[in-house]
This record gives C-alpha cells, structure tokens and sequence, in this order.
C-alpha cells in the first residue's frame, strides 16, 4: 500500500489512497456493491440486503444496537481470528469494493453545491433529500397525521415515520402472515423472555476470546446500552399500532393560538380556527378558558361536516379525497403532501421515481386516481369493518391474515397501483423468507426479520410515495367512526271505536348528539356511571322538526 509523505508548507496530496483505508458505517443502498453481496456466507444468492429502511428503521434513532429480532449476513475468515463485517440492520460496514473508494465516495457538484446520496453512490443521487417536515406557525398542527414526522423513538429499530402509517413490524412474523395477530416480537423460550430476546442465544457469542470474553458478554452489552430496560420492558414490537391506538381515539387537535382562540369565540365564522371544520356547540357562544383548557376544550367544539369511515359510498370517498384539490396548493391535481412547501413541487404518475420531485416534492393525484383509490378503500370498508373507533380504522387488524399486514387505507394505496413507479424502480423482493442457516456466532436464529412482511419498494418513505399518514395528514380532522347525526321519522293515527283510522300524521325530527352529558360526573365532561346500567351517555338535542305529507312517505 503506497504511503506519501506531503510537504508541510504545500501539503498536495497526489497519490488516491487505498480503499482499504476507508472504515465506518453507511446507510444501506438501495443496491449494495458486489462486494457486499458476494460477502453475505449462506445468505450471499438471497435478497437480504433488500430492505425499505425509512419503513422498517429509524435511521435518526440515538440507540444503533442490533436487536435479537435482525437478519445477520457475513462469514468469518478460513484461518486466523476476527471476523466479519456482519450485515444487519440498517447501516452497514463495507467490504473493501471500488464503488466505496475514495474516487468513488467523492460528493457531487451540482448547481454550484456538492451533494450526497444516503442510498447510494453520490453520482446517482438526487439533488436534494426532504424527509421530515416540522411544524411552523403559519399553519401549526392541524392533523395527528403531522406528527408521522415526529422521532416517538429512540430504537433504530422502529420505524421512521410511525404514527399514522400501520405496517406490521417484520420482526413479528414467523414466515408469511404467522405472528400478526399480536404487536410484541415473541421471545424464543422463557429464559430470552426474561431478557427481553437480548439472551446469549438470540444475540449471539464468539469461540474467539478475541472477539468476547465469555458466552453472555455481547448480550450482557446490548442490554448495558440499553439502560436494562430490555429486563423490564418489551423494546421490539408494532410502535405505529401502539401509537395510533394511544393518539387516536383518545387526544384531537384544537388548534389555533390563545389568541386566535379568543378571535374565534367573539365571531367563530370571521376568525374560523386552523382546522376551520371546527365550530362551537351550538346553542352558545364558547367560553374561553374552557376551550383554552387541554381537557376542556372539546367540550366547546364540535366537527363541521364529520366524515364517517364506514361509508361504503365511493362518491362520498371521492369528494372527500378530492376535498384539497381547488385549495391552490398543487398544480390542478389534488396535493397530499408530506412536507408542507415542499421546495421540488408535485410529483405525478409518469415522473421519473428517481428525479429531484421524487425526493424533495409531495405526492398529486388525478381525477382517475383519485377514483381509484376511492373504490379501493370501499373494498377494505367492505372487507373489515365496521370499524368501531378511529384507531380501528387507523391500524392493521391483529389477524393471521392479509388484513394483518397493514392498515385499510394502506391496502387501498397499494391494490389501486398508486405506488407502482417506485416499485418498479426500486423493487424490494418480499416474496419468500430467508433461508435458515448455522451462524458461527452461535446465534439461535438469523433471520428473524420477516422478508415477506417488508414492503414491496425499498423507496418506501420517498415524498413521492404516497402512504395513509399523507392521506391523512388532509382528511384526518374531519374523520369520524360514528355519526352523531340522525334522522327519526314518525307516524301516528286515531281510530274510532270500531278501529277505523280518521286521522294520520307524520313527522320528522333530527336530533344531534353533543359533548354534555346526560348524567355529568364530578369533572362535568363525562357521563357519572360510563358503560353502566341506567347510563344514556351525551345529551341529544332536537336541531330541526316537521310535520311531513303523504306525498314525502
């Protein structure tokens, strides 16, 4: 290996320095160099290296500890001591290969800038890489959706944009859709349970005293990193389903300032909220420190226009999808971005999956589109509901089944095609598991992470790869997984003594539930005895009544 001595006055470097000079960690490529693969032992013919790592990761997580739960590549040396690099996880170390030279490492110019690519080579990226957005106080924080940008986790194991989205944790499987009907990665035996799976046979250990010291050090280590915790608490399990059963049925966005707040209470339709389907109850005007007041504050609004999820009407789906399209944001389509001002514009069907909109701009639907996936969600209406709350409809369903996989609106993305571009130019194959194999490591089993529950693009979680959070970033506010609208019609007639009718009448009243209870409990928000007999729940009130004709029967 050529070493050259610079001059310490003009210190030119002329020599490249070898490849082998090059160590650390990297994102994984969307395709790994031949090094990497041909490197990967039992597992070098397989798609391994195939991973959705903005789906299946978090690569902003401060913890980088591989979890018992992983796929692990690699071989050790014919002779000699060491061993490695092993493959897992969403970063990786390199196999001494040219595409990972110093030449070939170099960043880009481009438009007076130098540029990088965290999926791969710096001459086949993007310009710019938008993933995260973060709130502003033009707009604030109108959906829960928003805050899929929201790092929930500190695990590199969970994914990167958790709430919102609803596709089951690959580390849950057990092959095909075994392991969906729970949200905990199942342990192997009570002796790994009692650590969390970070046991000596699900971690792994060495024969080589130069690489541990005795059997449980790599597993007594990843625990150590990990403050113990594992002793107590599950670590690996379906982080976007438990945040979505936590947020979603049990926390709403009010919206706007203090001071916007008191706008709205002295005249709600000049100065509407941020989110402006909100209005106050009606009968009275809002009283401000009550809608100012975190647990208070619903008591006061109410959802102009509710949309309920278990509508089975593909027009009411579609004019509800459509609902952005004539804000002006967007280019005639209907926008759903994911960053707001997202700097690249709109992406439409037919753009290049690889070009600068792709990876800095938002996602624009057509009229086709958008009709589509309409039809789409009226099946996964059909196929799972009734959905009996928001986070019902928000997550996948804990079965052993298709449903399992992933989310309703998720499965309506995907089955009407909307994603296919990236599928095609980023294919992650996710139709058969990984093969098991004796790892040299002693580790029990190494290839826990479940390759057919991966997604089908490795560009999963591209700004132009439309997912339900997006979706629900726009329409999230309005939803609702019951009406509180009714309609009741009634009839009534008189009859003489011989049971002739002489009189018929009918009417027709609707009737609105609202926040007050019939029976308040000591708080006055919620009913006294909840779920109990003799509870009649939120008081209704008549909004309107008449008396109807035959001719309206």
């Amino acid at each position: 290996m050529p070493i050259q001595l610079l001059d310490r006055l003009n210190p030119k470097p002329t020599v490249v320095p070898n490849v082998r000079t090059r160590e650390g960690i990297r994102l994984r490529w969307f395709t790994e160099h031949p090094s990497n693969r041909i490197g990967s032992g039992p597992l070098a013919a397989t798609p391994h290296f195939d991973d959705a790592v903005l789906a299946n990761f978090n690569p902003r997580a401060s913890y980088i500890v591989r979890s018992p739960w992983e796929n692990v590549a690699g071989s050790l040396p014919a002779t000699g001591s060491g061993g490695g690099p092993w493959f897992f996880g969403a970063y990786t170390r390199d196999l001494y290969d040219q595409a990972v030279s110093w030449d070939e490492q170099a960043p880009v110019p481009r438009n007076g800038r130098y540029h990088g690519n965290p999926f791969g080579p710096p001459q086949e990226g993007a310009e710019r890489y938008i993933l995260f957005d973060l709130p502003r106080h033009e707009t604030g924080v109108v959906s829960l959706a928003q805050f899929q940008h929201a790092k929930i986790s500190e695990l590199v194991w969970h994914p990167s944009f958790a709430l919102a989205n609803s596709l089951a944790d690959p580390r849950l499987g057990t092959g095909e859709n075994a392991g969906l009907n729970r949200t905990a990665a199942a342990a192997s035996d009570q002796a790994s349970a009692a650590y969390g799976g970070f046991h000596e046979d699900d971690i792994g250990w060495s024969n080589d005293s130069q690489r541990g010291k005795d059997k449980g050090d790599w597993a007594a280590t990843a625990r150590a990193i990990l403050g113990e915790t594992p002793e107590t608490d599950n670590l690996v399990y379906d982080l976007s389903f438990e945040a979505n059963q936590t947020l979603w049925d049990r926390f709403y966005l009010s919206s706007g300032t203090a001071q916007e707040k008191l706008k709205f209470r002295d005249d709600p339709l000049a100065n509407p909220l941020p989110n402006s389907r909100l209005r106050p109850v009606a009968g009275t005007p809002p009283d401000f420190s009550s809608l100012t007041d975190f647990h208070r504050s619903a008591s006061q609004l109410m959802v102009d226009g509710a949309f309920n999820v278990n509508s089975t009407r593909v027009e009411a789906w579609k004019a509800l999808l459509a609902s952005s399209k004539l804000t002006g944001y967007g280019t005639g389509g209907t926008p759903f971005p994911r960053v707001l001002d997202a700097p690249g514009g709109a992406w439409k069907t037919g753009d290049e999956a690889w070009d600068d909109k792709a990876w800095s701009g938002y996602r624009e639907l057509s009229d086709e589109e958008i009709g589509k996936l309409a039809e789409a969600i009226v099946h996964q209406v059909k196929l799972r509901g009734p959905f009996i709350s928001l986070a019902d409809f928000v997550n996948r369903r804990l079965a052993e089944d298709e449903t399992g996989r992933m989310g309703p609106l998720q499965a309506a993305i995907e089955s009407a095609g909307l994603n296919a571009a990236h599928v095609e130019a980023y294919p992650l194959d996710n139709h058969h598991s990984l093969p098991d194999y004796h790892h040299p490591d002693n580790l029990r089993d190494a290839t826990r992470l479940e390759q057919t529950l991966k997604p089908a693009s490795k560009a999963w979680g591209a700004p132009s790869y439309l997912t339900q959070a997006d979706v629900l970033q726009v329409i999230g506010p309005a939803l609702t997984a019951r009406s509180d609208s009714f309609v009741i019609r009634a009839y009534g007639d008189s009859v003489d003594e011989s049971g002739q009718v002489q009189a018929r009448a009918w009417c027709e009243a609707t009737v609105q539930r609202i926040p007050e209870p019939v029976v308040a409990d000591e708080s006055g928000l919620d009913p006294k005895n909840a779920g109990q007999p003799g509870d009649f729940g939120r008081r209704f009130v008549i909004a309107s009544f008449r008396w109807l004709s035959p001719e309206e029967i």
